[in-house]
């Protein structure tokens, strides 16, 4: 999903080094609704916010200076030059990110909802993986391993609903041919080869007329995969490796290099069109790959550094719809899933404790991961 609750993890990458000690904190700072907010999910949520921020941040802004960068102003969104104070827009994201989980506990018991063991289990389990690799990062922030674990339980629940409330017994069942439609209008299954825009063994970089000639003889192997036309998705990715197998030796030859035992394997990726927006930067890149009929080829450079030789297949002939349900309803409704929690969450009642709260003051976080 486009997962507004996923950055708070996701932000903990951003962190390498720490100092500082652990943070003493109240037991809870109230309540959302039915959901107590622990000091633990409060950190938590309010450390998500500060990275939020700080991935915002100018080039001279130091976000390691969490005091000095709280006072700073951020640009929140380029296209219309909307600012805020940092402190301003931590607080704010803490709150919408609070709500947003309080919502999501509470629509998953609305709607009867009971995680299984192995659900507990898998969160548990991930939640511990979480502590072994950011633990250091949890504990000077004042973040336990029982918060991680209420979190990543609440992740479960987000994700159970989707099919809760969109799947085919669900609130609003999407039906099986608009799934099919996303899929065929916005989906994208590709079998494909990632050739490097540089020597593999020096890393010095192709330049512009050396990619020109890469791409144009990786088109080549394309247009033989399609003049193979092979009919059926095995028959299409076999031409296709056997097509780079015959090309690969040239391609690296332009930049003084030689294949390995792996150069011509062959990965199979289902891409929404956020993923191909977000991966596949250069200049005309992502047009290429959505004007690929089923089972046609082509060489495309997605950015400065990598070529693809791919075949775009109908992901329906490699899975099934079944198979398929959950990630499409993903890309399909993700986004109206989290922005109809981030509205239930805040129209839910607010009890929080104030005193509590400014026992837990952004200035304290612990944030090593400098702006670059």
């Amino acid at each position: 999903m486009k997962k507004k609750l996923l950055a708070l993890i996701c932000a903990l990458a951003l962190v390498f080094s720490l100092v500082g000690c652990t943070i003493s904190a109240p037991d809870t700072v109230g309540s959302i609704g039915d959901f107590e907010i622990t000091s633990g999910m409060y950190l938590l949520a309010q450390y998500g916010a500060y990275q939020q921020a700080a991935q915002l941040a100018g080039t001279d802004q130091d976000t390691t200076d969490v005091k000095a960068f709280l006072k700073e102003t951020i640009t929140t969104d380029s296209d219309s030059g909307e600012t805020a104070v940092v402190s301003d827009y931590v607080a704010q994201k803490t709150q919408e990110t609070l709500e947003t989980l309080a919502a999501v506990d509470a629509r998953f018991k609305a709607l009867g909802g009971e995680l299984t063991a192995e659900q507990l289990s898998t969160a548990d389990r991930y939640a511990q993986q979480m502590m072994d690799q950011y633990g250091d990062t949890y504990t000077a922030n004042g973040i336990g391993l029982e918060t991680v674990k209420a979190y990543e339980r609440l992740q479960v629940e987000h994700t159970a609903l989707l099919d809760m409330v969109y799947g085919p017994d669900g609130e609003t069942p999407v039906e099986d041919d608009e799934l099919t439609s996303h899929l065929d209008d916005s989906m994208y299954e590709i079998c494909y080869i990632s050739i490097p825009l540089y020597n593999t063994s020096t890393y010095a970089s192709a330049d512009d007329d050396q990619k020109a000639e890469m791409l144009k003889l990786a088109q080549a192997a394309a247009d033989s995969v399609n003049a193979a036309g092979g009919e059926t998705v095995s028959d299409q990715v076999s031409a296709l490796h056997e097509a780079a197998q015959n090309a690969l030796p040239d391609i690296y030859a332009v930049l003084d290099g030689e294949t390995s035992d792996d150069s011509a394997s062959v990965q199979t990726e289902l891409l929404t069109e956020s993923d191909v927006a977000s991966a596949f930067t250069q200049d005309g890149a992502a047009d290429a790959l959505r004007s690929l009929s089923y089972g046609e080829a082509a060489a495309v450079q997605i950015n400065s550094h990598t070529l693809l030789l791919m075949v775009r297949v109908d992901p329906l002939s490699v899975s099934s719809l079944d198979d398929l349900r959950s990630q499409i309803l993903s890309d399909m409704k993700g986004g109206e899933l989290d922005d109809a929690l981030a509205a239930g969450g805040a129209e839910l009642a607010h009890d929080l404790d104030s005193s509590a709260m400014n026992k837990l003051p952004a200035k304290k976080i612990v944030n090593n991961s400098a702006n670059s």
